[in-house]
């Protein structure tokens, strides 16, 4: 009956520290999905402020060469002047819009690419836990039977215990 009892309190510690070890090893995924979101987080804010700024720069370069085009001196040929000026405007609205364009892209790329990590790292923790439950299940059953089998060795019902 002693050597049972130290045999289960040896089975409990064994368990207590796989329990131990597996939760550690939740929590350093738990921590590397956290560092992986803030990471992901402040490249979309910088690339959002990058983003910010330069259509800022555009707007200005947009804006200065309306006020170019406004303040134009209006003589003999209006027209010839007005369509200079209208033809630098025009690759530089296209020029920010296409950057937009492109920074939208990246943008969103970004995002599905944090959203893959997200859930791949939210997969990968729930396969663990799956693993890890199963583990116990099976380590528990073959426990209680082992001392269900010891203690039916002498004579004692389970049951009653």
């Amino acid at each position: 009956w002693r050597d049972m009892t130290w045999q289960t309190k040896a089975d409990n510690e064994v368990l207590k520290r796989r329990l131990w070890d597996l939760e550690k090893a939740l929590e350093q995924a738990w921590e590397d999905k956290r560092d992986i979101r803030e990471e992901m987080t402040r490249q979309y804010q910088e690339l959002q402020k990058q983003t910010a700024a330069h259509s800022q720069h555009l707007e200005v370069k947009v804006k200065s060469l309306q006020e170019q085009l406004g303040m134009a001196p209006r003589h003999a040929c209006p027209s010839l002047e007005s369509q200079q000026t209208q033809e630098t405007a025009t690759p530089a609205l296209a020029e920010r819009d296409r950057t937009i364009a492109q920074l939208q892209g990246r943008l969103d790329a970004m995002e599905r690419e944090y959203e893959k990590i997200l859930y791949g790292s939210l997969d990968l923790v729930l396969a663990k836990m799956a693993e890890a439950s199963q583990c116990w299940k099976e380590v528990g059953t073959s426990i209680a039977m082992e001392h269900k089998e010891r203690l039916q060795e002498f004579g004692l019902n389970p049951l009653e215990i």
